[in-house]
């Protein structure tokens, strides 16, 4: 399939394929009083065009012939040259500058005063008869991509697709008209055109293979998650000519790995994060305070006379009691506060940007709270209490440590009766 690829680009990089027969001249603002002595000339040789101004490439149709003066053409006009027909027109030409354009993907490139371009044009206008030496063969190579299931496409050098298969014209909801000959941008927004553009550079520049994902946009404005899987195929003196892509939708997958993912951080009797996940912030949060002034804090909590809940509600009541434990205290945190349950009626509460001093006042805030409110458990009333030690954390310090430290003072709390919050001074 590559070897029949690379055929095929080389029939495609001769520009004989488009069936295009042109009738209208796009030209670049710095060649608007140029143009209408050029129309004189086209006309006294028979020719009738219609010349549409345009302020950059993209306001040109693809196949379209495209006019433009050197000085108008910008860096981001580049990807867009080869998938219109386009001439650059210069104040002096060269060879070396002329072949740089070409590289860049313009077809040709003329003086403004060159009589050659005039006879260019002709031969345009009047017409290009479509090269199909090979037509069996490509038909055949379309029968054996349009197989694969997979959307599969392959570009030239210049980042133009020039084949595709049913899949990926499904995948897109566009045509093969609409995808052929056109560049990335003509098909994707922009800012996923530039990823797709930027990764094709570097796999052109450095040959071999490429695997990435990155977000597609299907016909009805749905995004997906792709992972491309690409290689560079290269002409017989080793030159990168071109490059094919399979896509795989993995949107699902990531979801999935996703929820799995959030499934282990989450605690899930009570959806609060669990100590999993408060061993992955706390690390994070402690890099941050390494460059930062800001006060971190460490308040654990624990239900008091838990068992005897258990006792007279059963297993069930006390997962209850529970959940309404640890809702009640998300409803009564900042948003810049984390709640984790760390095991069977323990919770450690993260408190960002807050001292020692604020943190002691929170607990004995949530202390009071805790123990005014009423719960109901099988449409019984319910008195909870809680005990609790805080302690501002010191990134230097083990974390290992600090929370010894923080437990220690829970027990002192639940020692010295209970519903009360003990301190740690470091």
């Amino acid at each position: 399939m590559v070897f029949k690829a690379m055929r095929r680009y080389r029939l495609v990089n001769k520009r004989s394929w488009m069936p295009m027969i042109p009738s209208i001249l796009y030209f670049s603002p710095l060649l608007a009083s140029w143009k209408t002595q050029f129309h004189t000339t086209l006309c006294m040789y028979g020719q009738t065009v219609e010349w549409k101004a345009i302020q950059s490439i993209d306001q040109s149709p693809t196949f379209a012939i495209v006019l433009l003066a050197e000085k108008d053409i910008k860096a981001s006009d580049w990807p867009l040259l080869a998938s219109r027909r386009t001439i650059v027109i210069v104040d002096e030409w060269s060879l070396d500058n002329s072949v740089k354009w070409i590289q860049k993907g313009a077809i040709n490139c003329f003086a403004r005063d060159d009589e050659h371009l005039t006879a260019w044009l002709i031969s345009e206008i009047s017409g290009l008869t479509v090269n199909r030496s090979h037509q069996a063969e490509d038909d055949m190579l379309q029968i054996i991509i349009d197989a694969i299931p997979a959307p599969l496409f392959f570009k030239d050098h210049l980042h133009i697709y020039r084949g595709c298969n049913t899949a990926f014209c499904q995948f897109l909801e566009l045509s093969r008209e609409e995808i052929i000959g056109h560049s990335v941008y003509d098909i994707a927004p922009k800012p996923l055109a530039d990823t797709y553009y930027k990764a094709d550079c570097q796999l052109l520049a450095e040959g071999g293979t490429q695997r990435y994902e990155a977000e597609v946009q299907l016909g009805d404005g749905s995004i997906h998650e792709i992972e491309f899987n690409k290689a560079v195929f290269t002409n017989s003196n080793g030159q990168a000519i071109g490059q094919v892509g399979v896509m795989l939708d993995v949107t699902e997958r990531n979801q999935l790995i996703s929820q799995l993912d959030k499934a282990t951080r989450t605690d899930p009797l009570t959806g609060t994060s669990n100590r999993r996940e408060f061993n992955l912030i706390i690390q994070d949060e402690f890099e941050k305070r390494k460059h930062s002034e800001q006060r971190l804090s460490l308040m654990t909590l624990d239900v008091d006379f838990f068992k005897k809940i258990n006792d007279k509600f059963g297993h069930g009541g006390g997962d209850q009691a529970l959940q309404l434990i640890a809702k009640w205290l998300q409803s009564q945190l900042r948003s810049s506060d984390s709640l984790f349950r760390v095991g069977g009626e323990e919770f450690y509460i993260l408190m960002r940007d807050t001292n020692i001093q604020n943190a002691f006042e929170m607990a004995e805030r949530l202390c009071k709270g805790m123990a005014t409110h009423i719960f109901s458990i099988d449409q019984k009333p319910v008195h909870i209490t809680l005990s609790a030690g805080v302690i501002e954390l010191d990134p230097t310090t083990e974390l290992e440590s600090i929370l010894d430290m923080v437990d220690k003072a829970l027990y002192e709390a639940k020692s010295d009766g209970r519903n009360c919050v003990r301190p740690v001074y470091l």
